[in-house]
């Protein structure tokens, strides 16, 4: 039976992958929202935050002895680019884009919060904070979604009903 340690190496492998997956999404998404410069801004905003979380992550890996899971990682994009492709081949691309970003905030803050507690049980308590630091960061980001979302959704809409490509 796995130990705590074991498992908190696993779920860091796991959030790793987690972060790089939205690494991807992000440079997609952030390469086709022209239109919307307001969501483009915060999503490369969010780009450069999920890029210090996966550099902290990786530290976070090596502090426990740790590789990253290369399988994990590779799944996890290969779903990730998935998700982004169904969505990118709508004609509402950035109504989905916007919520479904939403759904995997949420996701990776559940997972962050998560880990900070697996940390505290492990005795890992600076490595507990740092996650709980990495869920506040991501509850901005999906906070503001959340905010986002309904005018992201009157503007597409209008872009539709006016002609004008959305």
């Amino acid at each position: 039976m796995p130990g705590t340690k074991d498992i908190l190496i696993d779920w860091l492998r796991d959030a790793h992958a987690m972060e790089r997956a939205s690494i991807d999404n992000l440079e997609r998404q952030v390469s086709r929202l022209d239109e919307y410069p307001e969501l483009k801004a915060k999503l490369e905003e969010q780009l450069t935050l999920s890029r210090d979380q996966e550099d902290r992550l990786d530290d976070a890996l090596d502090a426990m002895g740790a590789d990253k899971s290369l399988i994990k990682d590779a799944v996890t994009r290969f779903a990730g680019r998935a998700q982004a492709m169904m969505a990118g081949a709508a004609d509402d691309e950035v109504v989905k884009q916007a919520t479904t970003t939403l759904a995997y905030e949420e996701w990776e803050i559940a997972n962050f919060r998560a880990l900070a507690t697996a940390c505290q049980v492990g005795g890992e308590a600076e490595m507990a904070t740092m996650f709980e630091e990495m869920a506040e960061e991501k509850e901005e980001i999906a906070d503001w979604l959340a905010d986002a979302i309904p005018d992201i959704t009157r503007r597409y809409l209008m872009r539709q009903s006016g002609g004008a490509a959305a």
